[in-house]
């Protein structure tokens, strides 16, 4: 059905090139179901993956960067793109719908292959690993990460988009990018509320007590260094934590005998890719004027767990 809708299209614009050069703009227009407003006679916008991945860069104090783990994982970066899907983690789901779609770039926040430095020596014999190249080669789908620079970004892309979607962008404050500051205090269990409803999570885990009034929230969504939340919470004390994944020996542990002295600050753990599953969404709007008529979705990831 696809090949037949894109051959459909693609007459249709050769009829009217030809049709207007014979006879002229008037008389295409006189053609019953033709509007000037489709100009489909004009030529398509057409970019490859490296034209894509330089305008984003653009964007980004400092690019590039002399080490990133933001390069393309798969596909080719001369390959014309004829469609973008973003994401946090390219999963087998993903690149399915993104091959359905007739895309053929996805941006994922997120390593492809298990690991943050996206090395693949050791997962040459791993079945789900050659599944996966087997699948992008098959789509002839390219993978750019878009994990370095979109935090980079001012205001970092993953942050924004997710308090754009908590109804909290407005409290952004550039000179302290990840605590934000509530005019009116909420009880945790209203955050927790909140978070579960507008970022589409079933479940969180949190430490601390659901009645507790909260001002200031620290935002780790994804995964932050347990040392650099450890001294937030020396430094900053903010009331709680909103974090993507931490270990639970870690921050949770410091967050537990805090709360059992007395001090005020709580955890509430969202799931990794969920977490930040609202900047990349974000990223969609961001980035389409800047590759006009090209097609831009967002396709979640969604949370890998099942809650019994």
């Amino acid at each position: 059905m696809k090949e037949k809708n894109k051959y459909t299209y693609t007459g249709r614009r050769e009829f009217l090139s030809t049709v207007t050069k014979a006879v002229g703009t008037s008389m295409v227009l006189a053609v019953p179901g033709i509007s000037l407003a489709e100009n489909l006679w004009l030529p398509e916008a057409s970019y490859t993956v490296k034209q894509v991945i330089d305008i984003i860069l653009k964007e980004i104090p400092g690019a590039p960067f002399e080490r990133t783990v933001d390069q393309l994982r798969s596909g080719s970066m001369d390959q014309v793109v004829t469609g973008i899907v973003t994401t946090t983690f390219p999963t087998l789901e993903v690149i399915e719908k993104t091959a359905k779609a007739g895309a053929n770039l996805i941006i994922a926040h997120e390593t492809p292959f298990y690991n943050n430095n996206d090395e693949t020596d050791w997962l040459q014999q791993d079945d789900a690993f050659k599944y996966k190249m087997e699948l992008l080669n098959k789509h002839k789908i390219a993978i750019w990460r878009f994990h370095d620079y979109w935090h980079r970004h001012r205001p970092d892309g993953i942050a924004i988009g997710t308090l754009t979607k908590l109804g909290w962008e407005k409290y952004y404050d550039s000179n302290s990018p990840r605590m934000i500051t509530l005019p009116k205090p909420m009880p945790l269990k209203s955050i927790v509320a909140l978070t579960k409803d507008k970022l589409g999570i079933p479940n969180v885990r949190v430490v601390g007590n659901l009645d507790q009034l909260c001002s200031t929230v620290y935002l780790a969504f994804g995964y932050m260094d347990s040392k650099m939340q450890i001294g937030v919470i020396q430094q900053s004390k903010p009331d709680v934590i909103l974090s993507g994944e931490t270990r639970e020996w870690e921050t949770v542990e410091r967050v537990r005998d805090g709360q059992l002295m007395g001090q005020k600050t709580s955890l509430v753990v969202l799931s990794h890719a969920v977490s930040e599953e609202a900047g990349m969404e974000y990223a969609v709007k961001w980035l389409q004027p800047k590759v006009p008529g090209v097609k831009i979705t967002h396709i979640a990831a969604k949370t890998p767990f099942k809650y019994i």
